[in-house]
């Protein structure tokens, strides 16, 4: 994995790069404070980050927050503080795993596979909310046309619902495009003979 690793600490950031190097994985930067980590993030799309909390110029968390805004990837917090609203604030961000410093070998491992996993999860599971989200926006707007439908030309639901589904196959669109080309148009289908508007 290409790896962004950000640290103020000189010291703590070259033992981390040549851990993660002795592992097997390519290290992006160090980046000695949140600004840095921002850009290299940006330039050259890491598959994860770990990234300390306490840094100059920007912090670790406002770090994180600008990264993942732009390109989510998982990350792993390191740093020496264990206090509770650095906790806090941190599970309010996109963070996948927290580790104290010192890190050993034996504890970054485990933690980069299973900040991977809860990432890939996490991802499945957004997806899946946003997915949800378009298909009941879907509903209210098939919802909003068939009340047009009622209104202007004197149907009932059903058969509002029957118009809808006809002009939809009969051109060869999605129901919820006609019923976009439906709530766009207003009041146009006042006459009954006059054809759904085109989208």
């Amino acid at each position: 994995m290409r790896i962004l690793v950000a640290d103020d600490e000189v010291g703590t950031a070259q033992a981390l790069k040549e851990l993660l190097e002795i592992i097997g994985h390519i290290v992006v930067g160090p980046a000695t404070d949140g600004d840095e980590a921002v850009r290299l993030a940006s330039r050259e799309s890491p598959d994860l980050a770990i990234l300390d909390i306490d840094m100059p110029r920007l912090s670790g968390l406002d770090a994180i927050d600008r990264i993942t805004r732009s390109r989510p990837i998982p990350v792993i917090v390191l740093t020496g503080h264990s206090a509770p609203e650095y906790v806090d604030r941190a599970a309010a961000l996109p963070v996948f795993n927290y580790l104290t410093k010192p890190t050993k070998p034996e504890e970054l491992i485990p933690a980069i596979r299973l900040a991977s996993a809860r990432f890939q999860e996490w991802s499945r599971l957004t997806g899946q909310v946003e997915d949800l989200n378009q298909k009941m926006e879907e509903r209210k707007l098939v919802e909003r046309a068939k009340g047009i439908l009622m209104e202007t030309r004197g149907l009932n639901e059903d058969d509002a619902y029957a118009l809808l589904r006809r002009e939809s196959q009969k051109r060869s669109r999605a129901m919820v495009d006609v019923a976009r080309a439906v709530v766009a148009g207003g009041t146009v289908l006042r006459r009954r003979a006059r054809p759904l508007p085109e989208a």
